[in-house]
């Protein structure tokens, strides 16, 4: 799994010190970083699926709080950790749900594991989501498990379709298929991976869910209707 980690503090040196620890603590090829000198960068630039935001409190023009108010309007999801020098700020912290407050000057060791302690909960809801990279665009893509439909294989890409969005990745079926163990998925084609919770019936030789009709392979056709049983019940047409 990937991390996405947004910083946001308008002095250089804080970041590069911010910088330098996420080095010490995480592999470099486990998250992924920006950076942003303001918080109207920030809000104007906001980033897709950002994990954890590592968030100064004194800036100029929007300071932490007020930006992490305005972030939680349309992120209810991102992990704020606050950095600041003065304590008596923490108390504010609630308001926006904060996971946790540095302060300055930084030490690497309480840095280190209040940055793990944030990863672990991260992970722990990573279990309702998959992570891929999308093809398009390059961005890492967090997709809630209850969202999909069901996955294709399109030439040497995977087509995600979800309730609302279609993506694309370079990620191979069998892969996916793997990190949706346990979640109800079904493989009715060596091309197609359904979500037997959004089976609306199935056919002779296709499993319709919403307005798409999907082909299930003559040999899974029987072990598609008992899946489905064991799943839904009796809602076979």
């Amino acid at each position: 799994m990937i991390l996405n980690i947004a910083m946001c503090d308008d002095e250089k040196i804080h970041r590069d010190i911010l910088k330098k620890d996420l080095a010490q603590t995480l592999n470099k090829d486990s998250y992924t970083l920006m950076e942003f000198d303001s918080g109207e960068n920030l809000l104007n630039n906001y980033p897709k699926n950002v994990d954890l935001l590592l968030l100064d409190i004194q800036m100029k023009n929007i300071d932490g709080f007020d930006l992490a108010k305005e972030i939680r309007k349309f992120d209810t999801d991102v992990h704020i950790i606050f950095t600041t020098a003065f304590a008596d700020f923490m108390q504010k912290g609630y308001e926006v749900r904060a996971f946790r407050y540095l302060l300055k000057p930084i030490q690497y060791n309480d840095f280190s594991k209040h940055i793990l302690e944030c990863i672990n909960c991260i992970n722990e809801e990573y279990k309702n989501f998959i992570t891929i990279k999308e093809s398009e665009s390059g961005e890492i893509i967090k997709i809630p498990i209850s969202s999909i439909l069901f996955v294709e294989t399109v030439s040497r890409s995977v087509l995600i379709h979800t309730d609302s969005e279609v993506y694309k990745s370079r990620i191979n079926l069998n892969k996916i298929e793997d990190s949706l163990k346990g979640n109800n998925f079904f493989r009715c084609h060596r091309s197609y991976l359904i979500n037997l919770n959004k089976v609306n019936c199935i056919t002779k030789n296709s499993a319709l869910i919403k307005n798409h009709e999907i082909f299930v392979s003559k040999y899974k056709v029987k072990d598609l209707k008992i899946a489905l049983t064991n799943v839904l019940g009796d809602l076979l047409c």
